[in-house]
């Protein structure tokens, strides 16, 4: 048998041998950082001791102390658990129960307190009312002269303020109305009682309202109307021919004897044709004359009773039977018909004003009832001056 060669491969390598170097290196390092730590906590320790064992003793102190307060608690729960505890609860709910009676009682009277003020409050508002009307009453009467002259002053005022009323309502007259006022206002200016100003204040404002009524002349109407009727007992029928001497005594005699002359005149008795049979008879020429007269005089009622619709009615009427009977081309006619038409377009109804404020405030000062006193204007002043 032959043998071979062995061949030697166990070469040191140098590049294992400095890892291994290196390794020991940090490994040495290593445990000399964790030594060097260790000695550090053990500096630490040794330094910190006494004050961890101060605060250990420190809470060992407080445990035994809780211990003992617990122990003592411990003691007065068994103590309380021995007594008898379902009285003194017992007994603390009646004292409960006794204060919250109390609370009631005072609750109660509380209300009571407060009811009896706001009774006693409502009966002071209304002793304070009837002291004010009292107070009211007094002073209305003693701003008042008891004296006989001075009521009799009054009374005439009182008459004439009531007459200036009674004038303008029933009989349409401002101008008396203003003249009564005027009168009244001059013998409350003699009283010079302040009391009264009021009541001059009340004249003034009426006077002027009086001063502003603008009234027709009723009686240059009522001759108008009268000149009218005159007028009509002499206007003639269509076709007739009144005799000369019947216009000359109704222009010297009066209406009512131009009636009669007219009358007298036309009655004649002769025998009749049939042209004149055609004609009105004088009995109807008589009756329509009376009616226009009658109609006439209903406008003389109408102006009296400040009717205006009667009034233009009744002209209307007398227009009517004027032109249907008589003679159109006349000039009495015609100047008939003109003041037919103005008495038309006359406004004989006026509406008054009011004057009863002086005589409803006098009565009020007369009955004790106070009125405010206005401070009168200087166009007021003048007036009453």
């Amino acid at each position: 048998m032959t043998s071979e060669p062995v061949v030697n491969d166990n070469k040191p390598r140098r590049g294992g041998g400095a890892l291994s170097f290196l390794a020991f290196i940090f490994s040495l390092a290593a445990l000399a950082g964790a030594g060097w730590v260790w000695w550090q906590d053990q500096v630490i320790v040794d330094q910190q001791d006494p004050r961890v064992l101060a605060e250990l003793s420190r809470l060992d102190s407080s445990d035994s102390e809780l211990a003992l307060k617990l122990k003592q608690v411990s003691d007065n729960m068994n103590s309380l658990a021995d007594s008898d505890m379902d009285v003194e609860l017992k007994a603390l709910q009646g004292r409960f129960e006794a204060d919250r009676r109390k609370l009631d009682a005072a609750e109660s009277s509380i209300r009571e307190q407060f009811e009896l003020s706001r009774s006693l409050q409502a009966a002071a508002s209304s002793i304070q009312g009837r002291l004010a009307v009292t107070e009211a009453a007094v002073a209305g009467m003693s701003t008042r002269e008891l004296d006989a002259s001075h009521e009799l002053d009054i009374a005439e005022v009182d008459y004439l303020l009531r007459l200036a009323n009674e004038r303008l309502k029933l009989f349409f007259d401002p101008v008396a109305a203003e003249q009564a006022l005027e009168v009244a206002d001059m013998h409350l200016a003699a009283l010079d009682n302040p009391m009264y100003l009021g009541v001059r204040q009340d004249i003034a404002a009426a006077r002027r309202s009086l001063a502003a009524v603008d009234m027709p002349d009723y009686l240059q109407i009522a001759n108008d109307l009268d000149s009218i009727q005159d007028q009509v007992v002499s206007l003639p029928f269509p076709g007739d021919d009144l005799p000369a001497r019947v216009a000359g005594q109704a222009e010297s005699a009066g209406w009512w004897e131009k009636l009669k002359g007219v009358f007298s005149g036309l009655v004649t008795v002769r025998r009749s044709t049939d042209e004149e049979n055609q004609r009105i008879s004088l009995q109807d020429k008589d009756y329509i004359r009376q009616r226009v007269w009658l109609q006439l005089e209903i406008a003389h009622l109408s102006l009296m009773r400040r009717d205006q619709d009667g009034f233009t009615k009744s002209l209307a009427r007398v227009e009517d039977s004027l032109a249907s009977w008589f003679d159109t081309a006349d000039s009495n006619y015609q100047a008939i018909r003109k003041g037919i038409d103005d008495l038309k377009a006359l406004e004989i109804q006026v509406e008054m004003p009011d004057i009863t404020p002086p005589w409803s405030t006098l009565r009020m000062l007369r009955a004790g009832q106070a009125r405010p006193v206005v401070a009168p204007q200087p166009a007021e002043q003048e007036e009453q001056e």
